[in-house]
């Protein structure tokens, strides 16, 4: 239990607010790349 209530304090902070955006922003990069391997892939092999 004290280890969702730190987390939701956590949560709370600006810190956290920063973290979260940076996450967000690395899953868009990470899903673009994805997207430009499968892309390349498919044009090699046709």
């Amino acid at each position: 239990m004290g280890y969702l209530y730190s987390l939701w304090n956590y949560l709370k902070t600006e810190k956290a607010r920063r973290d979260f955006l940076d996450y967000i922003r690395a899953i868009i990069i990470i899903a673009a790349v994805m997207a430009m391997v499968r892309i390349a892939l498919d044009l090699v092999r046709h």
